[in-house]
């Protein structure tokens, strides 16, 4: 049996050795990755169904994450707010006017990592509401009970708007496995049709041995996340292959 000692030895070596692989392969931060956060601090200033959600978001980055993502980028923040209205669609959420998303460099902040502050607008007795802005329902309807198959063993099916995959604990769709990130891939609903993304993986989302950044999933497509194989499907829950 291990002593606590080598087992707590064992761990640093392997988070050192995890540490230095993740440093010689990642890719810069994807704005992907600033997206799920955001729709996340959406969802929680709404706090409800009934609730309004914050209408202003500061976004806080690594300056030379910031700079790459606006050089590749210019018009990131006015994406991420068009992206904000169509999350808040999807979830059917009402909006008191069109986000803002602003975005600051802090030099205190490591590369990749991401503080968004949410900001909800406060009325004094005497000002008058804003009208609240028109937003029209989304098609949220998911395929014909659409799944995935995750190491030919696990079948899981799929029924929320938007699905997180990765080997972190938060993830909606946790993957144990090493070759996949700890936010690696997301599923998102798209006019009735599963969309995946890849969140700036270091391993890579293949559909079809085809790399891929944004891919409309169709039934019996074959996804590789950095190499850990899951099969999309539709209806009928397919025999898997032998290998």
């Amino acid at each position: 049996m291990k002593t606590h000692l080598a087992k707590k030895l064992e761990e640093r070596v392997e988070a050192v050795l995890e540490g230095a692989v993740v440093g010689l392969f990642a890719a810069p931060l994807h704005p992907h990755e600033v997206m799920v956060q955001l729709a996340r601090a959406l969802e929680d200033s709404a706090g409800g169904p009934a609730s309004t959600p914050a209408t202003r978001y500061s976004i806080r980055l690594n300056p030379a994450d910031l700079n790459a993502l606006l050089q590749a980028h210019p018009r990131l923040a006015e994406t991420l707010g068009e992206e904000l209205v169509q999350i808040a669609r999807e979830h059917q959420l009402t909006l008191s006017r069109p986000p803002e998303v602003l975005l600051y460099p802090d030099p205190h902040l490591k590369s990749r990592q991401i503080v968004i502050a949410a900001e909800k607008e406060f009325h004094s007795p005497g000002t008058q509401n804003l009208t609240p802005v028109s937003l029209p329902s989304a098609d949220l309807t998911p395929p014909a009970a659409a799944f995935l198959i995750i190491g030919g063993e696990r079948t899981v099916p799929l029924n929320l708007p938007v699905l997180n995959i990765g080997r972190k604990l938060d993830n909606h769709l946790i993957v144990d496995d090493r070759r996949v990130s700890r936010r690696h891939a997301q599923l998102r609903l798209r006019h009735g049709r599963y969309v995946l993304y890849d969140l700036g993986s270091s391993g890579g989302t293949f559909v079809n041995d085809q790399r891929v950044e944004e891919c409309v999933l169709q039934p019996g497509d074959v996804i590789s996340l950095g190499g850990a194989l899951l099969i999309y499907g539709e209806g009928t829950v397919c025999e898997v292959p032998k290998t």
